[in-house]
């Protein structure tokens, strides 16, 4: 299997020390995602989350998280998805006032017949579910 790489960058029209706060809790994923954190063990670097989706189940460890800097990085330890070894990070920047940019980016293993298809989903995933409906919760 090959590494790859998925980087996707937004501008969001919201305060960046706002938007933190809605990413900041490893173990709370309500502002950003569609599943349920359904399990917690431990807490701060080394917690483990599980989530639970419509038909699937994650485990995510937090392998990284900066309040200062305002990023996190994870680590996909269980899932139904064709890639492994796949470490995500996100990082808020201030991109002036009211405005932030946010970046979330990842690194995994596919195979090379399967990479187009994993890409788009981890793409997909970024812009269409999490930081759009990041964007909806910020806008309520």
């Amino acid at each position: 299997m090959k590494y790859y790489k998925v980087q996707v960058q937004e501008e969001l029209p919201f305060d960046v020390n706002n938007v933190w706060l809605l990413l900041r809790d490893f173990g709370n994923i309500k502002a950003w995602a569609t599943g349920n954190v359904v399990k917690i063990e431990g807490s701060g670097v080394g917690m483990i989350r599980h989530i639970a989706f419509d038909l699937d189940k994650v485990v995510e460890r937090c392998e990284a998280h900066d309040d200062d800097n305002m990023t996190f990085t994870y680590r996909l330890l269980e899932s139904p998805w064709p890639m492994s070894n796949y470490v995500a990070t996100v990082i808020l920047t201030s991109a002036g006032p009211g405005k932030t940019l946010i970046e979330w980016s990842s690194n995994y293993q596919a195979e090379p017949e399967k990479a187009e298809a994993v890409r788009n989903l981890i793409e997909s995933t970024y812009r269409i579910g999490f930081i759009a409906r990041l964007r909806k919760t910020l806008s309520k």
